[in-house]
Parts: C-alpha cells; sequence; structure tokens
C-alpha cells in the first residue's frame, strides 16, 4: 500500500517522474541525459533526445534540481531493484542504464496514482521552446498592476523585479484607454481562461495572485493549506500554465487582451518555436550564409551552428536541409536506425561507415522525428 504521508509522496512522485523519463532511454542514453532533460539543459542534443523520445512533459520539470538529489533518487531506484546500471562498450565505455519489470511497475502504479498522466497533458513540442515562468511573471505582474490602478493605488512594489517584464507590462497601460480595457475586461479573460481547470488548478492560480489590498501567498504556503506535496503541486500549476497557453495559442481571437502575453514571446525570442540563441541562427541560414560564416559573424563555435541545424530540422519543417544532407542519405540513415532498432549516433555510424558524419545522422533523425511530430 502506498504512504500517504506528503514527505513519503514526494518521494514517490520523485520516483515515478524520474522512472517515466527513463523509460524510453533505456539503454539509449546514459542517467546524466535523463537528467539533463528534467533540468532543462538547452543544449541541441537534449532537446533532440526530447523530440526523438517524444519526452517533452519532462523537460525543464526541475530546472534547480541539483545533482546531489539527482543521484540519492537514482541509488534509491537502485536499491528498489528499478534500474541496473551497465558499463556499454557502445557508449565509449560510459554508463547506461536499464529499467527492470519492477521498475515498469513500480512506475505504473505510482503515475496511476498520482494522474501523472493527467498532469502531464498538455505538455505538447510547441511548448518546448516557451518559457512558462516568464509567462506566468508577465500575467502575475499585469493582474497586480491592473488591480493596483482600478484602486487608485500606484505606490506599491512589484511583484516581479523584472526590468524587462516590467517595460512590457507599461507598454500595454500606456494610454487611459488601454488601461480602461484592461480593467473592465482582464477578469472575465481570467475567468473564461482558467474555470474549465479543475478547482485544485484555478485554487492554486489564483491563491498566487497578488492585488491592491491583498498578497497572494507562495507556493509553499499554499501547498501546505492544500495538504499537497511540493512536486505535486508543481505539476498541477505547470498543468495550469501549459493548458492556459494550448488555449490561448488554440483561440487566440477569444482572449483579445491576454492573447498579448502569447505575442511578447514571439517579439523578445523571434521564432518561438527554437530557443532564442537556434532562432539567431535561422534568420542568418535562411539568407543563404554558410554555416562557418553564421560561426564567425555571431562569435560561436561551428559544432554550436551545427547543433542549431539540427534544432530546425526538428522545429522548421519548411526549411531545405539539402545543402547540408540529401534525402538519400537521410533514407538510408532513418532505415539502418529502425532495422538497428536504436536511436544511437555511434551505432548508426559504425553501420554506415565514415562517409556518414554525426551531423548527417543528426539532421536525419530530427527531421524524421519532427515529420512524425508536425
Amino acid at each position: 500500500m502506498i504512504s500517504r504521508s506528503v514527505e513519503a509522496q514526494e518521494q514517490e512522485m520523485l520516483s515515478a517522474v524520474a522512472l517515466n523519463a527513463m523509460i524510453p532511454l533505456a539503454n539509449e542514453r546514459t542517467l546524466q541525459a535523463v537528467y539533463y532533460i528534467l533540468r532543462g539543459r538547452k543544449a541541441s542534443q537534449t532537446l533532440q533526445d526530447v523530440h526523438l523520445y517524444s519526452l517533452y512533459p519532462y523537460y525543464r520539470m526541475f530546472p534547480r534540481f541539483s545533482k546531489e538529489n539527482w543521484d540519492k533518487i537514482v541509488s534509491n531506484l537502485v536499491q528498489r531493484g528499478c534500474i541496473h546500471i551497465r558499463t556499454d562498450a557502445g557508449m565509449n565505455g560510459k554508463s547506461t542504464f536499464m529499467v527492470t519489470t519492477e521498475g515498469v511497475r513500480y512506475a505504473a502504479e505510482l503515475s496511476n496514482h498520482y494522474q501523472l498522466a493527467r498532469w502531464l497533458t498538455p505538455f505538447s513540442a510547441s511548448l518546448l521552446t516557451f518559457n512558462l515562468d516568464t509567462f506566468w511573471k508577465r500575467l502575475h505582474l499585469l493582474v497586480q498592476t491592473v488591480s493596483q490602478i482600478a484602486a487608485a493605488r500606484m505606490d506599491f512594489i512589484p511583484v516581479v523585479t523584472d526590468r524587462r517584464i516590467q517595460s512590457w507590462i507599461k507598454s500595454q497601460l500606456r494610454s487611459g484607454e488601454e488601461r480602461e480595457r484592461w480593467q473592465v475586461h482582464l477578469g472575465d479573460e481570467l475567468y473564461k481562461l482558467w474555470s474549465p481547470h479543475p478547482m485544485q488548478v484555478q485554487q492554486i492560480l489564483v491563491g498566487q495572485l497578488t492585488g491592491a489590498g491583498h498578497t497572494g501567498r507562495t507556493s509553499g504556503q499554499l501547498a501546505a493549506e492544500m495538504d499537497l506535496a511540493p512536486l505535486q503541486f508543481q505539476l498541477m500549476f505547470r498543468y495550469g500554465l501549459a493548458s492556459s497557453v494550448e488555449r490561448l495559442q488554440q483561440e487566440r481571437e477569444a482572449f483579445s487582451l491576454l492573447k498579448a502575453l502569447l505575442d511578447a514571446d514571439h517579439e523578445e525570442r523571434g521564432d518561438v518555436r527554437l530557443s532564442e540563441s537556434a532562432a539567431k541562427t535561422y534568420a542568418l541560414i535562411q539568407r543563404g550564409i554558410p554555416k562557418a560564416d553564421v560561426a564567425r559573424i555571431r562569435r560561436i563555435k561551428e559544432s554550436t551552428v551545427e547543433d542549431h541545424l539540427v534544432e530546425m530540422a526538428l522545429r522548421c519543417p519548411e526549411w531545405d536541409a539539402s545543402e547540408y544532407l540529401s534525402p538519400e542519405l537521410a533514407d538510408a540513415i532513418v532505415r539502418t536506425s529502425e532495422e538497428l532498432g536504436t536511436g544511437r549516433l555511434r551505432l548508426i555510424k559504425d553501420h554506415l561507415g565514415d562517409e556518414v558524419s554525426y551531423l548527417h545522422i543528426r539532421l536525419a533523425l530530427a527531421r524524421y522525428r519532427g515529420e512524425a511530430t508536425s
């Protein structure tokens, strides 16, 4: 029987999340690769792994997770018999891992108990590079500022200190007409956006908001009030934010005010399908600039430009990658990957020979996966 104490719930949920992220990567990647995904590492190899193995809900789930805590989780799973760690000659002697039958069973039991599938549903490829933290900060400060304007009390301490976010709020409330529009309609749009959420998710979102004469509660305070483990609270909060963004993307015209939160992300980062740095590289590549020159212009390594090319292959189906990879070679690489039953670059390269580069393989697998998810 699963323990019901908050501390035990936290450990069980951490185990469930870790195992679910590990299962698709077993025998294919290292445990470090799983850790990078959960931390939200921006390296293109990590982003490619997220795409190749459909691990979108797990990306950046624990942005401040320490290596020490991760090692403790891994150690507990090893002791429980859920995973085995082994050295693999095919991965240059690095340690890979396998998830045991007990590990799969335990992951399923915990996932069902804590309804993980429900809370991870909104996360898709379209949200991979979207910064939910920034979205929340913009929305939170917007609600506070509009509330203070409505109460004619402008001597307040902003809940968000980021100058860029503060400047964006000011740009939305520049004229008297704009301020009036936000005061009249913001509450209605928030209600329309959040009312379909489960009641607990509504409590989590609304309970943290600060306004005139009201101070929002911290995540720790709310979690304690609601008798939720910290990770359970975080999953519900992320669900609420991701669901909100997803609905704003799908029904932009129904939210004439709040859609500005999406526009802000686009204006700040350019092509929102890509990481900020990859978007800058893409703009130069589209102008026909060779990758070596892109590296020189941007003062980055050519290998970093190659990482960006892989990201472009994943996320930008309109990009013509034939300058770097012929369709015939791409087909051969994908066919080899399927025949070998692996996405491991070294094994595919050993099978195809030296004339095929790692960039060729990464581009082929990325384009294939990108087409499968578009």
